[in-house]
């Protein structure tokens, strides 16, 4: 079998195995980082979701939001700047496609993102909706600090972004602060007066774990197919050469040894 192996096409196959192997390494640390990164998220929810508020500039002032910060529960006191809504598209709620409202808020000689809450699509994704303006003069709102989203780099028509990312943000709306944090509207004091077309809030976010930790042990155990499948097909090529007598057979099995010839049996003859 060593011979057989040793030569082009099966080392060849072998490689092949190995690199097969090795993908399937990698992508299986793939999944186990997006399992991590949604365990992070779970478990920054669960803790801080619910918590007691805190002042949004006690949180501001404590560093970067990591990801173990997101989602703080913060409370802050400003108003809102009228006829500046950016509505980011391609938002679903209960599985309707809509629009997330976000408002610039002064607090405190800086001004940073509210999301309002969502809003369903109008006759088009190109059309913006008509949304209920934001309550005039100082409101205090209790909210959850998150992250910006990174640009998609899309090309839309005012007021809309592609996502919540506060630097396309700060392109149409220049008085948004450089933080790259904005805050997820849950209830504001005074309540905003109801008009035609109401802002739905934001849910709390889903906590599932998914399928990412159940793939990375799938990859895994995938390693080692491709040398099985090398070894397999080796051992089926010497059993169908053993068969015929071709020289895999011969390979495999050991040369007899040819019958000796007896006096005797020249005599029969």
């Amino acid at each position: 079998m060593l011979r057989l192996w040793l030569t082009r096409r099966w080392i060849i196959g072998t490689l092949v195995a190995i690199v097969f192997a090795v993908a399937c390494f990698f992508l299986g640390r793939w999944q186990w980082g997006r399992h991590e990164e949604k365990l992070t998220k779970v478990t920054a929810i669960a803790e801080n979701y619910g918590a007691p508020p805190v002042p949004l500039a006690n949180a501001l002032s404590a560093g970067p939001l990591t990801p173990e910060r997101e989602w703080t529960h913060v409370t802050v006191t400003g108003t809102y700047a009228a006829g500046a809504d950016l509505l980011v598209r391609n938002r679903t709620l209960d599985q309707t496609v809509g629009f997330e409202v976000l408002t610039p808020f002064t607090t405190d000689g800086t001004t940073l993102l509210l999301d309002r809450g969502w809003v369903p699509n109008a006759a088009d994704a190109e059309t913006t909706p008509p949304v209920d303006a934001p309550a005039t003069g100082e409101v205090t709102v209790t909210g959850w600090l998150r992250t910006g989203e990174p640009s998609l780099g899309r090309d839309l028509p005012p007021p809309q972004l592609a996502s919540i990312s506060v630097a396309d943000a700060r392109v149409q709306r220049p008085a948004v602060g450089p933080a790259d944090v904005y805050v997820v509207v849950g209830a504001q004091s005074p309540a905003p007066a109801r008009g035609e077309h109401p802002l739905a809030l934001l849910p709390r976010p889903e906590e599932g774990l998914g399928p990412h930790q159940a793939y990375a042990y799938q990859w895994w155990l995938t390693m080692p197919a491709g040398l099985v499948f090398v070894v397999w097909a080796m051992r089926r090529e010497l059993a169908a050469g053993a068969e015929t007598g071709g020289p895999e057979g011969r390979e495999a099995m050991p040369a007899r040894k040819p019958k000796k010839v007896r006096i005797w049996d020249e005599e029969d003859a």
